[in-house]
């Protein structure tokens, strides 16, 4: 009896050591989960804040400078800068509403750039040019200033951001928790007087103030929304432990809005907004981290190719990648017949370690989709030929619509051309033989800058 009693007691306390022993296993493997998880909330904010910086930097010079010769530089830099910005801002723990105008605003800096640098060289700045870029210098000091005040509060451990995420007051009183919420809440209204930029960007945000041409369907409930959402959404085979619903979406596409949470990790909540309109995804952003790159960037397209197929999108041709941070990012454009619709954009991100899709965003397509009744060309593609410069070798050419100022469109012949080892993209309009743009193709690491 006493043999089996001792025998009782050492099996559980052999039990209650085993158990305690995972207890702190489990403790430590969550700590280090949350420690990587903050550090890469700190480093995207620290990198965002930086390159925001630099933006309202670059605008400063941009506005004192007189020399047409730096143009090209300072805004390639501010372009470059602005995006970085928006980029490191989009994987922080904040709700796609929070950072809208935000990230619009970062766009347009960019776009504007943009812009600025395919003008030809020593093209003067106008009056209007530099009023606004003073608007724009103006809304980055604002931007700025919001986000110096977020970072003293986070320097003074006045919130972290995996609880800021979480939204729950576990460590910190719940009032404390939404500051960083509220303040970028509030950068966030400080740029919705913003005007949109009177500008031809390439062939992005060109139908800002049109109403939606592609949402079709009936209208769906938010439960019929994360169903969809669940479905189109790549999980690498990552199970779903917690599906969130995070509110709705005004503005010209009014969405459902989701956090979806794989595998009980805190440092993958994917984000997806959901058209209410026909359940079309406009938009969602796994901030995953890519550590490596275990695949090259042609494997990269293709998987983004395969998946817009799975997912039911066909007729879309790629056009541009980017890639940054181990992210491939594909350009696709709608192909009707054999023309190349630039304004149904859609872009697709690829992590290049495991090929998973990333990030989705379909809003230019569904703001602009519509089958077009496209005109017979007045021109042939000899006719449209003879109107470039006779120095360029064409290399390769085809039809294209592309956008204009305005909500405008032009069927175009799409000519690729080379002259002293630089490569041209010029669009001719197929009625009346008018160059309708003109971009130089900049080859980089990161991919193929048009500019």
């Amino acid at each position: 009896m006493t043999r089996r009693l001792t025998a009782a007691i050492v099996a559980l306390a052999v039990l209650w050591g085993v158990t305690a022993f995972w207890g702190v296993t489990q403790v430590q493997a969550r700590r280090r989960a949350e420690t990587l998880l903050v550090n890469k909330y700190n480093r995207a904010f620290y990198e965002s804040l930086q390159r925001s910086k630099n933006v309202e930097a670059l605008l400063s010079k941009g506005l004192a400078t007189a020399s047409p010769e730096h143009m090209d530089t300072l805004f390639s830099d501010l372009w470059y800068n602005a995006n970085a910005a928006q980029e490191n801002l989009l994987q922080l723990p904040l709700s796609h509403q929070v950072v809208a105008r935000t990230a619009k605003f970062l766009t347009q800096v960019g776009d504007y750039a943009y812009s600025i640098t395919k003008r030809d060289q020593g093209e003067k700045f106008s009056e209007q040019d530099r009023q606004t870029m003073r608007q724009l210098y103006e809304r980055a000091r604002s931007l700025n200033r919001e986000l110096a005040t977020v970072e003293r509060q986070a320097a003074d451990g006045r919130f972290r951001w995996t609880e800021v995420r979480e939204g729950l007051g576990r460590v910190f009183p719940r009032g404390t928790l939404a500051t960083a919420d509220t303040s970028f809440r509030r950068v966030d209204s400080q740029l919705q007087e913003l005007p949109v930029l009177i500008y031809d960007g390439p062939f992005s945000d060109h139908l800002e103030r049109a109403e939606p041409l592609g949402l079709t369907g009936d209208t769906v409930t938010e439960a019929q929304a994360r169903k969809i959402a669940r479905r189109f959404i790549d999980f690498k085979g990552a199970e779903v432990t917690g599906v969130k619903s995070t509110g709705t979406v005004k503005g010209k596409i009014p969405a459902y809005s989701f956090e979806f949470s794989t595998d009980g990790r805190q440092e993958n909540v994917i984000t997806a907004n959901v058209a209410k309109k026909g359940g079309h995804v406009v938009y969602y952003i796994n901030p995953r981290s890519v550590e490596s790159t275990k695949i090259d960037d042609q494997k990269g397209l293709a998987l983004a190719q395969e998946f817009l197929k799975s997912r039911g999108i066909e007729d879309m041709v790629p056009t541009y990648t980017l890639r940054r941070q181990n992210i491939l990012t594909v350009s696709f454009a709608y192909r009707q017949g054999d023309v190349i619709v630039y304004p149904d954009l859609i872009k697709v991100q690829v992590a290049l370690d495991n090929g998973q899709i990333l990030g989705y965003d379909a809003l230019g397509f569904l703001m602009s989709h519509h089958r077009r009744d496209l005109p017979e060309p007045a021109l042939t593609a000899d006719e449209a030929r003879q109107k470039l410069n006779p120095q360029l070798k064409v290399l390769a050419e085809r039809m294209a619509v592309v956008p204009t100022s305005g909500k405008h469109e032009v069927l175009t012949y799409e000519f690729k051309a080379e002259m002293d080892g630089e490569t041209f993209l010029v669009y001719v309009n197929a009625q009346t033989g008018q160059e309708e743009h003109i971009f130089k193709l900049l080859k980089t690491p990161a991919g193929t800058l048009v500019l």
